[in-house]
C-alpha cells in the first residue's frame, strides 16, 4: 500500500507525464517506468509490470481521442499489432525471470538510448550503437560474475 506522499507523487507525476505522453506520444516507460524506479519502493519487476498496465489505461483514452480526431491509420496499426502482440508475450516472460540488476541494466540502457535519439547527435548511430553495446557488455558482466558465484558456492558445499 502506497503511503499519503506516495499517492501524491504519483498524481502529480500523472498528471503531467499524461499531459506529455498526450502532446507527444514520447513513451510512457521513459517518463513512468524511470520515475516508479526512483520515488517509489517497488522491485523493478513490479515496476514494469506497473508501468505497462499504467500505459495500456493511458494508450487506450489518448488513443480514443486520436480516432475520434480522425488521426489513425486503422490498416498501420493492424501490422503493429502483428508484430507487437508476440513481442510482449515473449518479453514479458523474461522479464519476471530476469535477475532485478539486469532488469535494472536493461531498462537503463534502453532509456539512454530514448534519451541519445531525443538528442539527435550528428552521428546518432555510432552513438546508439556503442550505447547498446556498453549495455549488453554490461549485463554480460554482471551474469557472468553471478554465474561464476553460483559455481563458485556449489563447489565448496559438494565438498
Amino acid at each position: 500500500m502506497l503511503e499519503r506522499r506516495h499517492r501524491w507523487a504519483a498524481l502529480t507525476i500523472g498528471f503531467f507525464g499524461g499531459l506529455i505522453v498526450g502532446l507527444t506520444s514520447v513513451g510512457t516507460g521513459v517518463f513512468f517506468g524511470l520515475t516508479l524506479l526512483v520515488l517509489f519502493p517497488l522491485r523493478t519487476a513490479l515496476v514494469v509490470g506497473t508501468d505497462i498496465f499504467h500505459a495500456a489505461a493511458l494508450l487506450w483514452v489518448a488513443g480514443l481521442g486520436h480516432v475520434i480526431a480522425g488521426n489513425v491509420d486503422v490498416g498501420a496499426v493492424g501490422w503493429l499489432l502483428l508484430g507487437s502482440v508476440p513481442g510482449v508475450l515473449i518479453g514479458s516472460q523474461f522479464t519476471v525471470r530476469l535477475p532485478d540488476r539486469s532488469l535494472r541494466i536493461a531498462l537503463a540502457t534502453v532509456l539512454t538510448l530514448s534519451g541519445v535519439k531525443l538528442l539527435e547527435p550528428p552521428a546518432d548511430e555510432v552513438i546508439l550503437g556503442l550505447v547498446a553495446a556498453a549495455g549488453v557488455a554490461l549485463l554480460v558482466v554482471t551474469q557472468r560474475k553471478r554465474l561464476n558465484g553460483r559455481v563458485a558456492l556449489a563447489g565448496r558445499s559438494g565438498r
